[in-house]
């Protein structure tokens, strides 16, 4: 069994190097980021390079799950069906688009964003998400 494969989302990213986060869990997702087993992708890239601070790591290092048509369309697919459910407002549009890559990479989404959790109720997503920690526990 090949070992699962994980999307990373600016909002994990971002608190990586927190002193909040566990350091069980740090030491973790540390082992699978040297095994390359996360990933990023063009939504991350523009996340993490929009912020007002530099980031500690560079995300490019990661490998690099590409957008496909598929996914493009899938996007607004699960932004419809979030409209549909009336939980649209406030998940931002490269939220989806994370999701849509992750479902058509069969990856994990790693995240610390209630919003991806919003889209495990209420669409048809097809990939699993992982909180990088319990939400609300890391500033």
């Amino acid at each position: 069994m090949s070992e699962r494969l994980f999307l990373l989302d600016a909002s994990a990213f971002w608190r990586l190097g927190s002193p909040a986060l566990d350091p069980e869990r740090r030491s973790e997702v540390a082992g699978w980021i040297s095994r390359g087993i996360v990933a990023a992708s063009t939504p991350l890239l523009l996340e993490v390079w929009s912020g007002k601070a530099d980031p500690l790591a560079d995300p490019k290092a990661l490998p690099l799950l590409w957008i496909s048509e598929r996914a493009e369309r899938r996007s607004a697919e699960l932004q419809q069906q979030m409209r549909s459910a009336r939980q649209h407002l406030g998940v931002p549009p490269l939220d989806y688009m994370i999701a849509a890559i992750a479902e058509d990479h069969s990856a994990t989404i790693l995240h610390y964003d209630s919003d991806f959790e919003l889209l495990v109720t209420h669409t048809d997503l097809a990939a699993d998400t992982e909180p990088l920690a319990p939400l609300g526990s890391i500033p």
